[in-house]
C-alpha cells in the first residue's frame, strides 16, 4: 500500500508545529506571573532528637570540701547553752522591742541589724540608703556568725574604743569588747539646739527636746552633761573603767540568767517572782559582797530625790510641761541646759545613778543650784 500525506495534512502539521512553538516559548511567561504568598502554615511536629554526642573533657577540679565534723559541728551541737542564749534573746527588748521598723539612714544604724553592720562597715553616721526588709537586733549584728563557720563565727563585729559622737573631743573611751560593742548604740545622739552655759538665750523647738535617749556611755565615761555649778566629778568611776572591770555593760547585764526573763542575753536586769519584782544582783557580788539591791546604801533614792527636785524647779520656771515634755518658747541656755541633764539622767540613762554615782550626784546638784537662781 502507498503511503503519503495529502498536501492538506502537511499544511496542518506544519500550522500544528508553530502553534507548539510558540506555546513553549510563552509558558515561562505565563509560569512567571505569580500572585502574592499566602499566610505561612502552622508548624509541623518536631522531629526527632539526634544521637547524643561524645561527652566533653571534664573541667578543672573544684576546692576540696570541708568536713562537717570538722567544722560545721564547732557549733551545731546539741548544745543546750546555746539553745539557752536564744530563748533568751527572743524575750529581750532588742528582739521585741527594738522598732527596727525605723529604717530610715538616720534611725537605721542602731534600729536595724543591716544598718548597724553598714555603719560599722563604713564608719559612716547614716546609711547610705533606707534598709529594704530591715531586720532587728539579732546574733549576726553582734557576732561574726557563718564567716569562718568555725567558733571564730562567735567573734563580735566590733571591739575596739569607740569615740562617742557627741564628745569626740574627749578622746575614745574603752568599756573592754562587750561594753565597746553596745557602746556603739548606748549612746546620746543629736540636741538640737545645743545650748552654751552662761551664753546666749535658746529657743526650744519642739516639746521633745533633749538627747536622743540611750545615754549610758555619757554616764559612764563621766562626758556629756552640761556642767552648771559646784564641784563637779569629771570621769568614770568603776563601773566605766575597763580596769578592774573590762566588761562593763556584760558583767552586770549578762550575769547569770533567770529563765528567759534577766540576765544572760535577755540584758534585763529584773525579773518577776512570785508576783514581786526582783533585781538580778548577780554580776555585783565580785566588788560589792554585801550588796542586796541596786539601791545600794540608799544610792538610788538620794538620785531619785534629786530627780524629782530638779524637776520642780523645771516645772516652776516653766520649761519643763507637767507632763515632762519641754514647752516650746526662748529660754535661758542654762535653763536649757539643765533640762537636758534631767532628761539625759533620768530617762536617758535609766539606772537613777548606778552607771557613775559620784558624776550623776555632782550633775545634778549643780544643775539644782544653778535653777534656784531662776
Amino acid at each position: 500500500m502507498c503511503l503519503f500525506y495529502p498536501k492538506w495534512r502537511k499544511a496542518l502539521m506544519r500550522r500544528s508545529n508553530a502553534v507548539f512553538a510558540a506555546a513553549l516559548f510563552l509558558l515561562p511567561l505565563f509560569t512567571a506571573c505569580e500572585g502574592p504568598t499566602g499566610p505561612e502554615g502552622p508548624a509541623g511536629i518536631a522531629g526527632q532528637a539526634g544521637q547524643q554526642g561524645p561527652q566533653g573533657p571534664a573541667g578543672p577540679a573544684g576546692p576540696t570540701g570541708q568536713d562537717a565534723n570538722e567544722n560545721c559541728t564547732q557549733c551545731h551541737t546539741n548544745n543546750e547553752t546555746l539553745f539557752a542564749m536564744q530563748v533568751q534573746y527572743q524575750a529581750s527588748t532588742h528582739r521585741t522591742g527594738g522598732n527596727f521598723e525605723r529604717n530610715s539612714t538616720s534611725c537605721a544604724p542602731c534600729h536595724t541589724s543591716q544598718g548597724f553592720l553598714e555603719r560599722i562597715a563604713t564608719g559612716a553616721t547614716t546609711t547610705a540608703a533606707t534598709i529594704v526588709d530591715p531586720a532587728p537586733i539579732n546574733c549576726r549584728t553582734c557576732h561574726k556568725i557563718h564567716t569562718t563557720y568555725t567558733a571564730a563565727d562567735y567573734a563580735f563585729t566590733v571591739t575596739g574604743p569607740n569615740a562617742l559622737l557627741l564628745n569626740p573631743g574627749q578622746g575614745p573611751v574603752d568599756f573592754g569588747e562587750v561594753g565597746n560593742l553596745c557602746s556603739q548604740c548606748h549612746q546620746a545622739r543629736t540636741l538640737s539646739p545645743m545650748p552654751v552655759p552662761g551664753g546666749d538665750d535658746v529657743t526650744l523647738t519642739s516639746s521633745r527636746y533633749g538627747w536622743h535617749y540611750g545615754a549610758q556611755s555619757q554616764i559612764l565615761a563621766g562626758v556629756g552633761a552640761f556642767e552648771l555649778s559646784g564641784n563637779v566629778v569629771n570621769g568614770p568611776m568603776a563601773h566605766g573603767n575597763p580596769i578592774p572591770n573590762p566588761k562593763v555593760c556584760g558583767t552586770c547585764h549578762m550575769a547569770a540568767a533567770y529563765g528567759s526573763q534577766s540576765g544572760g542575753h535577755t540584758w534585763n536586769m529584773s525579773y518577776e517572782y512570785h508576783g514581786s519584782s526582783r533585781e538580778n544582783i548577780a554580776g555585783c557580788g565580785d566588788c560589792h559582797s554585801t550588796l542586796t539591791t541596786f539601791d545600794h546604801v540608799d544610792l538610788q533614792t538620794t538620785v531619785q530625790g534629786k530627780l524629782d527636785e530638779l524637776a520642780t524647779e523645771l516645772l516652776r520656771i516653766g520649761v519643763m510641761r507637767p507632763d515632762h515634755y519641754a514647752m516650746t518658747g526662748t529660754w535661758p541656755a542654762d535653763v536649757a541646759a539643765a533640762f537636758a541633764n534631767w532628761q539625759m539622767l533620768s530617762g536617758g540613762d535609766q539606772s537613777v545613778g548606778v552607771h557613775n554615782p559620784p558624776y550623776v550626784v555632782a550633775i545634778l546638784n549643780g544643775s539644782i543650784a544653778k535653777m534656784k537662781t531662776y
